[in-house]
């Protein structure tokens, strides 16, 4: 499996390579300059970027490509980007069963291009009022890209993270209102809130890793 991660914020590298990162992901180190290195998700980006995976340590079959600050400049592109990213991960495609984009939750060029590139999407939710307009938003956004740039795109389901373990009454009506709204795309098990994630996440660990038995390695192995 390719993880890529496309959040400028990179939690996603540091969650699966530590804080320290590699020159790969980092910089080529040239001319004494910091320029994105060939695991870098920024490089992507580019027409001619040579992109090479990272191995990620510990895990057999699992590669990243990382984020770092870098990845905020696309922000400011031509819209030719998000053609050049879905080239650049078409040509990925070969070597992995699996291709995992990681996006921020905000929208603009970097979204586009994981609408634009991905054959499902795949979204994490709160239940509250500001994570349901954002799933309204994206589904809008997804549609638009579906119509004129990637028909393949296709809805594959949405999933609540971090819910209280005892339900509340925020939890039940935005849980409701989901159900009512996008049907059997709202996936029945849920991710509950717990702090046993935020130490696996701190030790480099999947939550099944970390805490087998626990409710939240579970929920992730039902999901």
């Amino acid at each position: 499996m390719l993880l890529i991660d496309n959040d400028p914020q990179g939690n996603l590298t540091t969650a699966l390579i530590g804080a320290e990162l590699p020159a790969e992901v980092l910089d080529h180190g040239e001319s004494n300059a910091e320029v994105p290195g060939v695991a870098n998700t920024y490089t992507l980006f580019l027409e001619n970027g040579n992109i090479r995976p990272l191995k990620v340590p510990n895990y057999e079959n699992i590669y990243l490509i990382g984020a770092t600050r870098h990845l905020a400049e696309i922000a400011t592109k031509d819209f030719q980007v998000l053609f050049d990213f879905r080239e650049q991960v078409e040509k990925l495609q070969g070597e992995f069963d699996d291709i995992l984009i990681d996006c921020l939750p905000s929208f603009g060029l970097l979204q586009t291009a994981a609408h634009a590139t991905a054959k499902y999407l795949l979204i994490p939710t709160h239940l509250d009022s500001f994570s349901h307009s954002g799933i309204r938003e994206q589904m809008k956004t997804a549609q638009g890209t579906k119509k004129r740039i990637n028909p393949d795109l296709m809805p594959l389901g949405i999933v609540a993270n971090e819910v209280s373990a005892s339900k509340t009454n925020v939890d039940v009506v935005f849980g409701e209102m989901l159900g009512e709204e996008y049907g059997d795309l709202v996936f029945k098990s849920r991710i509950t809130k717990s702090v046993k994630i935020k130490e696996a996440h701190a030790l480099q660990q999947s939550v099944s890793e970390y805490k087998q038995y626990s409710d939240q390695a579970r929920q992730f192995e039902e999901i």
